[in-house]
């Protein structure tokens, strides 16, 4: 006869490393509670399993992912998104990263800063839980552009310059440079692509936000402008 009690530390790990990617309003007894109804309904499974080498450590690998599988859809309950929804970076957003991105002297590297992908404290913007993962994004995109994007990205963002200097130093017009400029963002935006909102739940506090109703809070701001507006800082 198994000894359930067995798998608590188990079920306790796996509830907290899933809950560490979800606002903090978001119940730990509540995701525990989640997993012991999984366990108890899987039990010839988790028998099974907890006699193989390594068995609780696998245990607890698919438990997260039920975890994180349970968190969403709650998330997204709560919030009244879909988990369908999608997200795309707009180009005032796009504009207004890449001048914090650029603001680094190590921006090369942002897009590796995510390191194991677990959320930071909040400190300076660049560095923010919200926001890293957005910067990342960008910088990674800016890095695959063509070279004559990717340096005006740089004359821009990095030293500051108008499009009046920038045609100067490339023998363009304002106007031409304007325009390449317009076609650099567009490239980024389609870099980027379309990502899950779900995915974006970081963006979605219940400590700083009533209701999210299928798109709108606050009857004013649709879901896209809650996640830019915190994702902005």
């Amino acid at each position: 006869m198994l000894d359930w009690t067995r798998l608590t530390p188990a079920v306790k790990r796996a509830a907290g490393i899933a809950k560490a990617n979800f606002p903090a309003h978001h119940s730990a007894d509540d995701v525990e509670q989640e997993l012991w109804v999984w366990v108890m309904s899987r039990k010839p499974f988790v028998i099974e399993k907890l006699r193989q080498e390594n068995g609780e450590q696998v245990l607890i690998n698919i438990m997260v992912k039920e975890a994180n599988s349970f968190l969403k859809e709650e998330d997204a309950a709560v919030y009244g998104y879909d988990e369908q929804d999608r997200f795309t970076y707009s180009l005032d957003m796009i504009k207004s990263i890449l001048e914090v991105v650029f603001s680094h002297e190590d921006w090369q590297s942002i897009s590796s800063a995510i390191g194991d992908g677990m959320p930071r404290a909040k400190s300076e913007p660049a560095l923010g839980g919200n926001n890293l993962a957005s910067y990342a994004d960008v910088s990674r995109a800016v890095s695959k552009l063509p070279d004559d994007y990717y340096n005006l990205m740089v004359w821009r963002y990095k030293y500051q310059k108008t499009f009046t200097q920038i045609g100067l130093e490339t023998d363009s017009t304002k106007q031409a440079v304007s325009e390449r400029h317009a076609r650099a963002l567009k490239a980024i935006q389609v870099l980027l692509g379309q990502q899950s909102l779900a995915d974006m739940r970081r963006g979605y506090d219940g400590r700083t936000t009533d209701a999210l109703t299928r798109g709108n809070i606050g009857r004013s701001e649709t879901a896209q402008h809650v996640v830019e507006r915190d994702y902005n800082g």
